[in-house]
């Protein structure tokens, strides 16, 4: 299931979940944990067709309100009814800068060229 989850995350813009089985529930935890994690900062598109993920969002405001997880994650997220719906919230998507995360750059050693690769740097404090 990894091997699959990293194929895509090294192809795709963004992620879309349909409604689903508990492997699709696992795959949208796993992608949304790496994002945390600033492993990837693509978005994470849900068809919310009949309704579907209205359970999973009201757990992401429960799990904010009782501050298990940051008001940052729920940004991780765009849900929509309809595809076309959600297609277009995610081209229309700007990326916001987030404040607690600083850019670093650090030569390249291996090319000795004058190019520079980022790095992030989370000064987040998590008590």
């Amino acid at each position: 299931m990894q091997e699959r989850i990293t194929e895509m995350l090294n192809h795709a813009d963004a992620f879309v979940f349909l409604p689903g089985d508990l492997a699709t529930l696992e795959a949208l935890i796993i992608l949304a944990s790496w994002a945390h994690l600033h492993i990837h900062q693509k978005l994470i598109g849900l068809l919310n067709v009949n309704n579907f993920y209205d359970g999973f969002i009201a757990f992401l405001n429960h799990a904010i309100k009782t501050y298990f997880i940051p008001s940052s994650a729920k940004k991780l997220f765009i849900c929509a009814h309809t595809a076309n719906e959600l297609l277009d919230m995610l081209q229309a998507y700007k990326p916001e800068p987030d404040p607690w995360t600083f850019v670093l750059e650090r030569p390249n050693n291996g090319d000795n060229s004058s190019r520079s690769k980022k790095y992030k740097l989370d000064l987040t404090l998590r008590l």
